[in-house]
């Protein structure tokens, strides 16, 4: 049985990768690819809501993610335990992020 500090490391770490994949890809995709304008600017506060309100969508995700992917691999050990968490945060946190920023027009 595990315990709740276990579970609660995975959680966490899916939810760290999440967020930075969800950072990542809204900051730079767009930036990098489509030619939109520097990355470091924002030109209105309109901007940090748009980038809040999709983190405050992916986060759920990315700490159910982390949770089920730190759970799937029983016998790997806990470096592949914290490998499946990163990568089951960043697959559902990212479709949630991605819709966010679709719907946004950002």
């Amino acid at each position: 049985m595990r315990s709740f500090r276990h579970n609660l490391l995975f959680a966490i770490t899916g939810w760290i990768a999440g967020v930075v994949i969800t950072l990542g890809f809204g900051l730079l995709w767009p930036r990098i690819f489509l030619d939109v304008g520097p990355p470091t600017r924002f030109s209105t506060s309109y901007d940090y809501v748009i980038l809040a309100t999709v983190l405050l969508i992916a986060s759920p995700a990315a700490l159910v993610g982390g949770l089920v992917g730190g759970r799937l691999p029983r016998e790997g050990g806990r470096r592949e335990q914290l490998i499946a968490a990163v990568i089951f945060g960043i697959v559902l946190a990212l479709p949630f992020g991605c819709l966010g920023f679709w719907y946004s027009g950002w």
